[in-house]
């Protein structure tokens, strides 16, 4: 039986508004997405993680002592040097349907990452994590389903 576990959390700091987003499908990797937009609704922070589970705890304190580390020689200051609107289907599920379109249009075209995102309206981060998640490597050059292990 698989269980898979999700978990979204949301915070305003100052003028920005932070979403995370865990998912845990199997019980070896969890993925985690990070977006931060303005009040405009403009996008000015993504990424995503693929973490083994094991390695949570770890992987936290680095994220953590790397990012107040940053902070702290920046002196907490802020910059954004682009910011563009949130993708219309952040955040949310994908479907059954749109794993199989997303899986056929890797697979079978030669359809880029930045294109996939437009078209399903998502993020790059997102789509480079769906494809790991469908088994599909984001850097793999033939594009085929590969083997991906947190070893």
């Amino acid at each position: 039986m698989r269980t898979s576990v999700q978990i979204r959390g949301e915070e305003v700091i100052g003028d920005r508004s932070y979403a995370v987003h865990v998912r845990m499908d199997t019980d070896t990797s969890v993925a985690v997405e990070v977006e931060a937009q303005l009040p405009s609704g403009d996008v000015v922070a993504e990424g995503s993680i693929i973490l083994p589970v094991t390695d949570l705890i770890p992987a936290i304190q680095l994220i953590e002592a790397t990012l107040q580390g940053l902070a702290t020689t920046r002196g907490g200051a802020r910059s954004s040097s682009r910011s563009r609107p949130a993708p219309a289907n952040a955040g949310a599920p994908w479907p059954a349907e749109q794993d199989d379109e997303l899986r056929r249009l890797w697979t079978d075209t030669a359809t880029s990452i930045p294109e996939l995102a437009t078209h399903f309206a998502r993020s790059r981060a997102a789509i480079k994590a769906r494809l790991l998640h469908l088994n599909l490597s984001p850097d793999a050059p033939d594009r085929t389903p590969q083997k991906i292990t947190n070893s």
